[in-house]
């Protein structure tokens, strides 16, 4: 080996982005590089010492046992090499996912085993997108099953020849969706502080939000005015403008299925869906899937309805998009609903 090669391979060895450990056949460490002693929150002093006296003898910590059980195994397996992920936490630092790969160190003859290399990486931030993506992806697909779910029925009734009324239908929706938020919560570690609760820019949020509410809501009044004109046959015959006797039960709790309603349409299903969707159009997808997939659960109100929510749940998913928080969504989403409840746009 030339003086040039022995040069530069500490150098490898010490700027490398990995962890590189060395330990002999008896277990002994050898070698570890700079980085792999920031990984173990260790320092050289560990050289030359056995391997279980350092890190097993004074381990506390539980979560380190699978890394220590690959190097272990690593050393006492003279037949095989190993590969693995594992989670590691050293003294002081957040939880790590390491890959680890081992090889073994043979001696100047290129046959006698004399000890063995594991190579450990940081994939801590690679690991949290994949399980992301998994969880988005349980997400998705336990969304679509309550969706069909509420569109069977929804067909069942209509079939039997059964017309619920609206807010049997909205609680229906409700129904499905406290079932929907349950299981996301069981199967996956999802957290209801995790998304789209936080306001970061108080009039960011709110102002534009209150705005387009006083717009549409003027905007409402004004087409039903313009529709007792034009085909006053389209509400109610001798309804009040604004009827305040259809309000119900569901009209009660709607504070609530409005804050439950915006948390999974926005803060689960568009943020999961912008996971599971990829390159530069991701957001826009993950608005305009979401937005269908809720406006579809209108259906029971009719067509134009459910095209409308549509709608208006896609212009309410550019502002989440922007935003990231639900709370001035909540002020659009009850005030424009219970509007048109009133004015008797859905009964």
């Amino acid at each position: 080996m030339t003086a040039e090669q022995n040069e530069i391979i500490p150098r490898i060895l010490r700027d490398m982005n990995d962890g590189v450990l060395v330990v002999d056949m008896h277990g002994k460490i050898i070698y570890i590089n700079d980085k792999g002693c920031g990984m173990l929150g260790v320092d050289g002093s560990v050289f030359g010492k056995n391997y279980s006296r350092v890190f097993l003898e004074n381990e506390a910590n539980e979560i380190n046992d699978g890394f220590h059980q690959f190097v272990l195994d690593a050393i006492y397996d003279k037949e095989n090499t190993h590969t693995g992920e594992v989670f590691h936490q050293a003294k002081n630092q957040e939880l790590k996912s390491f890959r680890l790969i081992s090889s073994f160190l043979y001696g100047e003859d290129g046959i006698k085993k004399i000890g063995i290399v594991v190579v450990f990486s940081d994939i801590t931030e690679v690991a949290k997108l994949n399980r992301q993506r998994r969880e988005a992806s349980t997400v998705f697909s336990v969304l679509m099953i309550c969706v069909c779910v509420y569109l069977f029925l929804w067909s069942l009734l209509r079939y039997l020849g059964i017309e619920p009324p609206g807010h049997v239908m909205s609680l229906m929706i409700e129904g499905i969706s406290i079932i929907m938020f349950i299981i996301i919560l069981k199967t996956t570690s999802f957290s209801i502080r995790d998304i789209g609760l936080k306001v970061v820019n108080i009039k960011k949020t709110f102002v534009p939000d209150i705005a387009i509410t006083v717009v549409v809501s003027v905007l409402l009044v004004i087409g039903k005015i313009g529709i007792l004109r034009i085909a006053p046959g389209f509400f109610p015959e001798g309804a009040p403008f604004w009827d305040w006797s259809v309000g119900t039960f569901a009209d009660v709790i709607y504070p609530l299925t409005v804050v439950l309603q915006e948390f999974l349409a926005r803060g689960v299903m568009q943020e999961n869906l912008n996971r599971i969707f990829a390159g530069k159009y991701a957001g826009l997808l993950s608005i305009v899937v979401s937005a269908l997939v809720f406006g579809v659960l209108h259906i029971a109100y009719g067509l134009p309805y459910m095209l409308a929510a549509s709608l208006l749940l896609g212009v309410m998913g550019i502002f989440y998009h922007k935003q990231g928080n639900i709370w001035g969504l909540c002020i659009i989403h009850y005030v424009l609903g219970e509007v048109a409840t009133f004015l008797r746009y859905l009964i």
